[in-house]
């Protein structure tokens, strides 16, 4: 019989952006009724995130590595840069996860619950969750990161990159990597139907993740990369294919576009993660981008106050990763040569804190003064600074089932998740992850 129950928040996405937001719910001491539901919440070992930050970072605990030093390389130049402002971190999404939800399983005002969700609804005052199964779920407000908003129109996009790569976490025979020194980029020059690099991050000397990753309109047959990889760990580390063992593999395909930012889904329900435009075009980097939403939502919310809605970046910095994916879309060697010069001539923690949107105006400048300029001109003429808009239209209706006025009306008397019986939480322990063929009291 299908179940409906209210909440005061309701979290759709078990992903970064998802257990981000739950997260700080309850660090910040969150007192309303959570529910986080997803189809699955089973952890993905074939998946990392990496970031810079500082080395306080809420979650530089669990991180599988650190480092310090870096490796660039792009035409002639190569260098190791020290971060001194920064450490760069990698975290498995498996560890993210897993100590996320042993916090969430601890709050008493959590649900967790493994459901297919169908769609959303909302008005004014509420919004609504339904599942595949005709559950159900309503709340003040909902946060998704799984559907795209209708209006979204990817042909609106006028330069539709991706990043797009593929890994291989490897074990050698010999010692042959140096652990404290990670490989940010090693320009490939010689593909040209995309920027593309090699990165490596050592976890140990006889062990790393070796990735080559494009930045273009389109991917590669699986194959390819796998060349790519082979041919660099022999020129770079005189390894063959006998010399050794593939742990894990791990593929992506991330958006580098100028997507128009879209905060809302509708009413009343907010957009997270990459759906919501929190991954920077220019980089593909998220995670800390969707950390500082979530605690600054949380802490509107601990507050009593609306949660703010997502903003997109300034205009400023929107407008340097659109010249920069003009580059990126229509010149390669042209953007060989701009992150050669960007990382020769400026220090690499202030290009972190740039590519964090962290700079000044000044400091902005000191960055761009740095690259080769030639293209950045050519890009200037094309989309001149402050006549070159970017969103339209922020709201736009769910395209699944229509909201009547009543449909609300409906559900007047659903009980609120607290209300339940306490016996129930007693008797689960704590198990808090709930199947969707074992769910709570049925409300008919």
């Amino acid at each position: 019989m299908p179940e409906s129950k209210r909440y005061d928040i309701i979290i759709a996405g078990a992903g970064l952006s998802g257990l981000s937001l739950a997260w700080h719910l309850v660090k910040e001491n969150y007192t309303g009724q959570i529910l986080l539901i997803d189809n699955s919440f089973a952890p993905n070992n074939h998946k990392t995130w990496c970031f810079w930050g500082k080395k306080d970072h809420p979650f530089a605990d669990i991180a599988h590595r650190t480092w310090k030093n870096s490796h660039f390389s792009a035409l002639d130049f190569s260098s190791e840069l020290s971060l001194k402002e920064h450490l760069y971190f990698c975290v498995k999404e498996s560890d993210y996860k897993e100590t996320i939800l042993r916090t969430l399983q601890k709050a008493p005002n959590v649900d967790l619950l493994e459901e297919s969700i169908l769609d959303f609804s909302s008005n004014s005052s509420k919004a609504a969750l339904i599942t595949k199964d005709s559950n159900t779920y309503l709340a003040d407000y909902i946060f998704q990161s799984i559907f795209m908003p209708s209006h979204y129109d990817p042909s609106a996009r006028k330069y539709p990159l991706i990043q797009h790569f593929l890994g291989i976490e490897i074990k050698t025979d010999e010692k042959v990597f140096d652990k404290k020194t990670f490989t940010l980029m090693d320009v490939d020059s010689d593909f040209n139907d995309g920027f593309a690099f090699m990165y490596v991050l050592p976890f140990k000397k006889n062990r790393a993740l070796v990735e080559y990753t494009i930045f273009s309109a389109n991917p590669l047959i699986k194959k390819h990369y796998k060349k790519k990889i082979r041919s660099y760990l022999e020129e770079k580390y005189g390894l063959t294919k006998e010399n050794y063992s593939i742990k894990r593999k791990e593929y992506g395909e991330i958006p580098m576009d100028d997507r128009p930012h879209t905060p809302l889904y509708s009413s009343r329900i907010m957009n997270l993660g990459t759906v919501g435009g929190f991954t920077k075009p220019s980089t593909g980097y998220t995670f800390s981008r969707v950390h500082k939403y979530s605690k600054k939502c949380a802490q509107a919310l601990v507050k009593g106050v609306n949660p703010p809605t997502p903003t997109a970046s300034s205009y400023r910095f929107r407008y340097y990763d659109l010249l920069l994916l003009r580059v990126l879309a229509t010149n390669v060697p042209d953007s060989r040569k701009i992150f050669r010069s960007l990382f020769k001539n400026s220090p690499i923690d202030r290009i972190f804190k740039f590519l964090s949107e962290e700079t000044n105006f000044l400091e902005d400048l000191m960055v761009l003064a740095s690259c080769y300029y030639p293209p950045f001109l050519r890009a200037l003429t094309v989309h001149p600074p402050l006549i070159t808009q970017f969103d339209k239209d922020y709201l736009a209706p769910s395209k699944g089932k229509e909201l009547k006025e009543d449909y609300f009306e409906d559900f007047e008397h659903v009980p609120n998740s607290s209300d339940e019986d306490s016996s129930q939480d007693a008797e689960e322990g704590s198990e808090k992850i709930v199947q969707k063929d074992r769910l709570n009291e049925t409300v008919s």
